[in-house]
């Protein structure tokens, strides 16, 4: 390999431990447990409960970047939830307005976690409902124009195979897509690799051919997302602003803090 090469390779690894270890001594030093509540999921708190999940003041303030702010395009709505977890976000879909929630999800405990989560709160049968399986075989089997509204919220930097996803999301023909997302800081449309463990919770699940303990998945840049987006059909994206929400402790937010962590709408070129 060339030395430059070498050195910008060095470079790119020592960021990402620098940048990881700098979010672990600020969650650790600027922990505020004086504002864990005020928000939508402490009137369901199962979902405290039913997975490894942040603090509740990370989960209730994502509720007001993923949800609050895009009724429109969920009201009424047929809704795709990709990587749907224990079924909290389609349970926030469902409660503001969405017409059917299918969430699609590779961890059978959190697909059951789910299945209980919509009993306990009473959700008529056959508005929210969820499949058993890898993401991008699931896609696979959808119709085209079933979904006005898919939600990837947090699964889109657990993976290496982002225009892939992009491009099954896009045959589906859905009107918006709502995107939660870790990305890298580099002003360059790069993918920064590194590998995951696919036992923890909230990691990808399907592991590599050569390890079958991890994954190896990419956290890309803003641009580099942005040229993802449009090349897959969804050129008009809309940022969340983080900063201009009126969040006063960041605490258990560093990541959107930094620029670390991004929320969107993105809307699909019409046909």
């Amino acid at each position: 390999m060339p030395k430059v090469g070498i050195r910008a390779l060095v470079a790119s690894r020592l960021r990402i431990h620098c940048r990881n270890n700098l979010l672990r001594l600020q969650r650790t030093l600027f922990h505020d447990k004086s504002d864990q509540g005020g928000g939508f999921f402490d009137a369901y708190p199962r979902f405290y409960e039913t997975s490894i999940i942040g603090p509740r003041n990370r989960l209730n303030k994502r509720y007001r970047a993923l949800i609050e702010p895009n009724g429109e395009i969920i009201r009424g709505k047929s809704v795709l939830d990709i990587a749907s977890h224990d079924g909290r976000w389609s349970f926030a879909a469902h409660k503001a307005g969405a017409r059917y929630v299918l969430g699609i999800e590779a961890r059978e405990h959190l697909v059951k976690h789910a299945q209980e989560n919509m009993r306990a709160y009473q959700v008529p049968e056959g508005q929210v409902e969820f499949i058993l399986g890898d993401v991008f075989e699931k896609l696979d089997q959808l119709e085209p124009g079933r979904f006005e509204t898919v939600f990837c919220l947090g699964f889109f930097y657990h993976t290496m195979h982002h225009m892939l996803l992009l491009n099954k999301i896009a045959r589906l023909r859905p009107a918006h897509m709502v995107l939660d997302t870790c990305v890298d800081v580099d002003p360059d449309s790069i993918v920064v690799l590194q590998s995951e463990r696919v036992a923890h919770e909230s990691a990808g699940v399907v592991p590599d051919a050569g390890d079958p303990e991890f994954l190896l998945v990419g956290s890309p840049t803003k641009s580099a997302l942005e040229l993802m987006l449009t090349s897959a059909g969804f050129p008009s994206i809309k940022y969340y602003d983080w900063h201009g929400a009126g969040i006063r402790r960041w605490d258990d937010l560093i990541e959107y803090h930094q620029g670390l962590r991004i929320t969107l709408v993105a809307a699909r070129n019409p046909a």
